[in-house]
């Protein structure tokens, strides 16, 4: 019955993460041009605003659109790691911690890698080893943070069964 009641709190986190992975490789896929064009108006009223509605230089716009995308790509990456570590290990929960751990670890990393690396043959973009490694080490981030967080819990939750088992 317990199985039953899981099936859909997991097929939530898989629509959660498949929809997140699918957000993260249609902008990575787009072409040059139509990436830069997207958040174009919103990051020039943006930077407007911080100039108190004065004139933006190209230069400080293209600046501010950089760190902009780099900060949202560490984000979404991050996302990714942690939705996709919780995503696959209630998926697989009965299986053993090593193949639950090795499994998100490739798969994760496998997805930061290819949506830089398939850039290669979409036009006007282009690979980068740095932007690569950024990714998969949000990804990485994201993996560690609900690790640790899932360590924290078991060894707390074992310390107060340890304390109530002498009290009983």
């Amino acid at each position: 019955m317990k199985e039953r009641k899981k099936w859909p709190i997991v097929l939530v986190w898989w629509i959660l993460f498949i929809s997140l992975v699918a957000v993260v490789a249609y902008l990575s896929f787009q072409s040059g041009e139509d990436a830069k064009e997207l958040g174009k108006q919103t990051i020039l009223q943006f930077a407007e605003s911080q100039n108190e509605g004065g004139l933006v230089s190209q230069e400080y716009l293209d600046a501010l659109t950089y760190k902009i995308r780099q900060s949202g790509r560490v984000i979404a990456f991050i996302m990714i790691g942690i939705v996709g570590t919780i995503t696959i290990h209630i998926s697989f929960y009965k299986s053993n911690w090593l193949a639950r751990t090795t499994i998100t670890a490739v798969v994760l990393v496998g997805i930061a890698y290819l949506t830089e690396w398939l850039k290669k043959y979409i036009p006007s973009r282009h690979y980068s080893f740095e932007e690569m490694m950024v990714s998969i080490l949000a990804v990485i981030v994201g993996f560690v943070f609900v690790s640790v967080v899932t360590f924290v819990f078991k060894a707390v939750k074992g310390f107060f069964r340890l304390i109530m088992a002498g009290h009983g």
